[in-house]
């Protein structure tokens, strides 16, 4: 497998051959809704479990893939971790594209923590993948976890086109969209995924923590509001598509590039999280208002609100 580093590192990394019985290949070019649904049921296998670490999880009945893995696959993430490792997982054993940053910079000029800019991150180098025969899952899941962390979430809606865009979209707040196996970024240091919505409109999720132990809970202030820099708040994976690929004699998809939808593309997003439901031309978080059905409410009360059957 060649690893293609795109963006200001233009940089070709070599991994090594794999066993055959645990190689990955793209079999499909993009992810459809049939496919995040799946995956948003994979999560929801994960939030229902009680399985309390990242290893019990994916060896558990949780994980319906389990007897399919290579005895080296070793899964122990923290939060950030987690949540890329799981969405990886997901690509390899349904043969569908994956990809993810390697580094982010700072847009407000060197800091001594990527994780806590004041004036969040931008992406700039990501790792696409030109899959061959010999990919070695195992070895990439692992690396997920020696390179993501929540740096990669610190990145404005805004950036949604080429090898420079968040790998995530801010969704509209109805039950549509915050859905099992959407993201909630915490700007404090934490990343969750949604695996359930009450027909009340609480929304559970599950991580995974710096101890390695994974647990669940309730989305509330403890998710504060920031500005929209920052990137606080729920999101949804961006979807993407492998292009000018070739196709091998087995049918697995070769070579390639991926392409990525923007926000106008995706009839879902809506910063509305960020500036409110009412007009706000100046673009300002702080006096964003969320009304529901004629009535103000706070931020909180508006997303309970607005999942409620």
């Amino acid at each position: 497998m060649r690893w293609i580093m795109a963006g200001l590192l233009g940089v070709a990394l070599v991994a090594s051959a794999a066993s055959a019985n645990s190689s990955w290949k793209i079999t499909k070019d993009h992810w459809d809704a049939a496919d995040e649904k799946r995956f948003g049921e994979f999560v929801v296998g994960f939030g229902e479990h009680t399985c309390n670490t990242p290893g019990a999880c994916f060896k558990s009945t949780a994980n319906p893939y389990r007897d399919t893995d290579p005895p080296e696959l070793k899964m122990d993430g923290d939060c950030a971790d987690f949540i890329y490792q799981l969405r990886a997982y997901f690509a390899w054993k349904n043969g569908l594209p994956f990809s993810y940053p390697l580094y982010v910079m700072s847009r407000s000029g060197p800091t001594p923590d990527f994780r806590f800019s004041d004036a969040g991150n931008q992406v700039v180098a990501r790792l696409q993948l030109q899959w061959q025969s010999d990919t070695d899952p195992a070895k990439l899941l692992l690396d997920i976890r020696g390179t993501v962390s929540t740096a990669m979430f610190r990145v404005e809606h805004t950036f949604d086109t080429g090898y420079s865009a968040s790998d995530f979209y801010s969704p509209k707040i109805d039950r549509a969209t915050i859905r099992a196996g959407s993201i909630i970024y915490d700007p404090w240091g934490h990343v969750v995924y949604v695996y359930k919505v009450d027909n009340d409109g609480t929304v559970h999720y599950v991580d995974s923590n710096p101890d390695r132990e994974v647990t669940r809970g309730k989305f509330g202030p403890q998710f504060p509001r920031t500005a929209p820099a920052l990137a606080a708040g729920f999101w949804n994976w961006r979807p993407m598509k492998l292009v000018d690929y070739k196709t091998a004699a087995d049918g697995s998809l070769i070579n390639g590039r991926f392409t990525v939808a923007s926000n106008a593309e995706l009839p879902g997003y809506s910063p509305e999280q960020f500036y409110g439901t009412e007009s706000n031309a100046a673009k300002d978080w702080k006096n964003a208002q969320f009304i529901v059905r004629g009535k103000t409410l706070g931020y909180y009360d508006f997303v309970k609100a607005k999942l409620a059957r």
